[in-house]
């Protein structure tokens, strides 16, 4: 009875967890290139041991035009690499792109976006008279006819099963990343990707776990019970 009821509070605190990841995919539906995390599993490893996963859905969300020259979309394989306050490299899908005041290519926490070449500065060209910026589908930017950098575009071995560092943003912790072939993706300028959540299938995942929440609480409720009535046969 007692494992009955340990059995059930595990139930109950891997429902939980999962309610707050569905409940994290619905706050970032309206984030630019968020990738929902799909609900922990269960899996059992080679040594037959019971763990605990959660990954990522990689899938390409709608892209949707913004007319700005600095926000770009991804289409097919690959991340954006940027380089954070910590010197870290990280991945993101998120283009929404800005020029800092020190004239570096940023995202929007300010960290540099990386080119072939590193941090793409791009302060010396814009003061040109044609200061025009284009960047093609390759990533090659330009400022009226000077090319500045190409941007690197990075991949890695298995993208479901990066650290999230903050809601668009991910760490390769365990895998090593590599620069995307130019046949896997193209870059489009004035584009931005949007979050890849389904709403509906959000909150039905999220009616369901409540569901089975309501159920596990009960079952710990009934076998407590019975275990208190034993405890009082016991002691007559």
């Amino acid at each position: 009875m007692i494992k009955g009821i340990y059995t059930a509070a595990r139930g109950l605190e891997y429902r939980r967890k999962n309610i707050d990841v569905i409940a994290n995919n619905l706050a970032n539906v309206s984030t630019t290139g968020y990738k929902r995390e799909i609900p922990f599993s269960e899996v059992i490893n080679q040594m037959g041991d019971i763990q605990t996963k959660k990954l990522t859905n990689q899938r390409q969300g709608d892209i949707t035009q913004t007319a700005n020259p600095l926000d770009l979309a991804i289409s097919g394989k690959g991340f954006f690499a940027v380089k954070n306050n910590g010197g870290e490299v990280e991945l993101t899908r998120n283009g929404r792109f800005r020029i800092s005041d020190e004239g570096f290519l940023t995202d929007g926490n300010g960290s540099k976006v990386l080119g072939k070449n590193g941090p793409i500065a791009m302060d010396d060209t814009m003061l040109n008279q044609d200061s025009t910026i284009l960047i093609t589908k390759a990533g090659e930017i330009k400022i009226g006819n000077k090319t500045v950098d190409t941007l690197l575009i990075m991949n890695v071995g298995n993208s479901s099963q990066l650290s999230k560092s903050s809601d668009s943003n991910f760490t390769t912790e365990d895998q090593e990343y590599f620069a995307a072939s130019e046949n896997e993706y193209g870059i489009s300028q004035g584009y931005l990707e949007g979050a890849n959540t389904n709403i509906i299938e959000e909150m039905g995942a999220m009616i369901q776990l409540n569901k089975e929440y309501e159920s596990a609480q009960k079952i710990i409720a009934a076998l407590d019970q019975s275990l208190g009535q034993a405890n009082e046969i016991g002691k007559v």
